[in-house]
C-alpha cells in the first residue's frame, strides 16, 4: 500500500499479516476474562471459611454474592463506554488494577460491611475488564474473524471457574481462603504489568478518534509492520468518527430496535444461565434428588456451556446470527423442560442439563460476539459494555424471580416450564435481529433496521 491517497484503515487490518503482536493480544485479553471468572467465582469457594473466620451466620453472605453481581453491571453498564473515549488498553488496565487489588485487599476484610466495599469494588472491575477486553481483540483481527474471536474470549470467563474450582480444591485446605484471594489478585495485578508494556492500543481507535500521527504510527509498526503506509493517510469509516455520547447512539434511529432485541436476549440468556446454577439443587432435592447427583449433573452443564461459549461466535461468523441464537435458545428451553419433567431422574436431569450447558453457553456468549460486530468502532466499548451489563441485570433479577415462585410454591416442573418460557422469549428476539453482514470494514451493522 503506498501513494497519496487515503486508505480505510479496516483494509490495513484487513490485509495485514498475522504477527506475534496480534496474537498477544488476543491471548493477553484472553487472559483477562479468565482472571475475570476465577475472581468472581472465588467468593463462593471461600464463603464456608469466611463466614467461620469473621463469625458471622453463612446466610449473611447472600449479600455479598449479590453486591458483586451489582458492581458487575455498574461496570459494564457506566464504566466500559468510558473506553470509547479513553481508548481501550487505559481503561483495561484500570479495571484490571481494580479487581486485582480489591480481590487481594478482600484477605484485610473483617466485618461483612468491609466485605461488601471490597466486592462491589472488585465487581466494578470485573464488569468494565471483559466489555474492553473484548473490544481490543476484535479490533486487531480482521472483522470477518470479530465475533469468532469475541466468543473465544468469552470462554475465558466460564474457565477462570473450572480454574478457581481446582485451586480452590488444592488451596484452601492447605493454606487456607486467603490463599485463593491472593493468586486472583497477584495474577491480575502481574497481568496488568504485561498489559502496560505488551499491548498496543486498537489501530481502529485511534484513527478513528484521530489521534496524533506518533501514536497512530506507533500503534501501526506493532499491529501492521508489513504495511507501507504514512499513517496520516489512514482514515476510519464515517460512522466510526461521528461524534456524540455513546450510550445514546446505541439507540439511534437506525438501530434502536436492534439493541432492544439484543438486550432482551442477553437479559434472558445470563439470567436464566445464573438461575440454572444457583437454584437446581434447591429445586430438586424436594424430589428425592440427592445434591451430590445435582452436582454432576452441573458440572455436565458447566462443561456443555464452556464448549458451546468457545463455539458461539464462530457458529454466528459461519451461519448468521438469526439462526444461531433462536437455535440456541430452544435448546436450552427443550433441556430446562427436560430437568422439570424427568426429575429425580439423576441420568434424565444430567442429560437434560448437557442441553441446557449447550443452549445457554452458545447464546450467551454469541449475544456477545454479535455486539463486538453489531456496533461500530465509536461505540464498540459500550455496546460490548451495555450488552453485558444488561445481562448482568438479568443475572441478579433470575434468582429474585425464582425465589418469589418458589416462595408462592410453585409445582418446579410448572419454574423449570417459566424458565422454558424465558428462552422462548430470547430466542424470538434474537430471531427478529436483523442479518449479521460483518466481512469487510464497509459492512452494515446488523442492528441497524435498514440492513438487509
Amino acid at each position: 500500500m503506498t501513494g497519496t491517497a487515503t486508505v480505510n484503515v479496516g483494509e490495513v487490518i484487513e490485509k495485514a499479516r498475522l504477527n506475534p503482536v496480534r496474537v498477544l493480544c488476543v491471548a493477553l485479553c484472553a487472559l483477562v476474562a479468565l482472571f475475570d471468572g476465577l475472581d468472581l467465582q472465588i467468593i463462593g469457594l471461600a464463603a464456608p471459611s469466611i463466614a467461620a473466620t469473621m463469625h458471622i451466620p453463612v446466610g449473611a453472605l447472600g449479600a455479598v454474592f449479590s453486591v458483586a453481581l451489582a458492581g458487575l453491571a455498574v461496570g459494564g453498564l457506566v464504566i466500559a463506554p468510558w473506553a470509547d473515549r479513553l481508548g481501550r488498553k487505559a481503561v483495561l488496565v484500570a479495571a484490571v488494577v481494580t479487581f486485582g487489588v480489591f480481590t487481594l485487599a478482600t484477605i484485610t476484610a473483617n466485618t461483612v460491611t468491609t466485605l461488601l466495599v471490597y466486592r462491589f469494588l472488585t465487581g466494578l472491575g470485573l464488569g468494565a475488564a471483559v466489555p474492553c477486553a473484548i473490544s481490543l481483540a476484535s479490533e486487531v483481527v480482521p472483522a470477518r474473524r470479530r465475533a469468532a474471536v469475541a466468543g473465544l474470549l468469552f470462554a475465558g470467563f466460564p474457565l477462570g471457574g473450572v480454574l478457581a474450582g481446582l485451586l480452590g480444591s488444592a488451596l484452601i485446605p492447605a493454606s487456607g481462603w486467603h490463599s485463593l484471594f491472593v493468586v486472583g489478585g497477584v495474577g491480575p495485578l502481574l497481568t496488568a504489568v504485561v498489559l502496560v508494556i505488551a499491548l498496543p492500543e486498537s489501530l481502529i481507535f485511534l484513527v478513528s478518534r484521530r489521534a496524533p500521527r506518533r501514536r497512530v504510527a506507533r500503534s501501526m509498526a506493532r499491529v501492521a509492520p508489513d504495511v507501507s503506509i504514512d499513517p496520516s493517510l489512514l482514515v476510519a469509516d464515517a460512522r466510526d468518527r461521528t461524534a456524540g455520547a455513546p450510550v445514546a447512539r446505541l439507540f439511534a434511529a437506525d438501530r434502536r430496535l436492534g439493541t432492544a432485541l439484543l438486550w432482551t436476549a442477553s437479559f434472558v440468556a445470563f439470567g436464566v444461565l445464573v438461575v440454572n446454577t444457583s437454584w437446581a439443587p434447591t429445586l430438586l432435592a424436594p424430589l428425592g434428588l440427592p445434591v451430590a447427583r445435582t452436582a454432576l449433573a452441573l458440572a455436565l452443564f458447566n462443561a456443555g456451556s464452556v464448549v458451546a461459549t468457545a463455539a458461539g461466535g464462530w457458529l454466528i461468523t459461519r451461519y448468521g446470527a438469526r439462526r444461531v441464537l433462536p437455535a440456541a435458545f430452544l435448546l436450552a428451553a427443550i433441556g430446562l423442560v427436560g430437568v422439570g419433567v424427568l426429575a429425580p431422574s439423576a441420568s434424565g436431569v444430567a442429560s437434560a442439563e448437557v442441553l441446557v450447558g449447550l443452549g445457554l453457553g452458545c447464546a450467551s456468549s454469541g449475544v456477545i460476539a454479535l455486539a463486538a460486530v453489531a456496533y461500530s468502532t465509536a461505540i464498540r466499548s459500550t455496546g460490548v459494555g451495555w450488552a453485558l451489563g444488561i445481562g448482568r441485570v438479568g443475572s441478579f433479577a433470575g434468582p429474585l424471580v425464582v425465589g418469589a415462585l418458589a416462595a408462592a410454591a410453585w409445582a418446579v416442573v410448572g419454574v423449570f416450564a417459566v424458565l422454558a418460557a424465558a428462552c422462548l422469549v430470547g430466542g424470538g428476539a434474537a430471531a427478529a435481529l436483523r442479518p449479521v453482514r460483518d466481512a469487510g470494514p464497509s459492512s452494515r451493522s446488523p442492528l441497524h433496521e435498514g440492513a438487509a
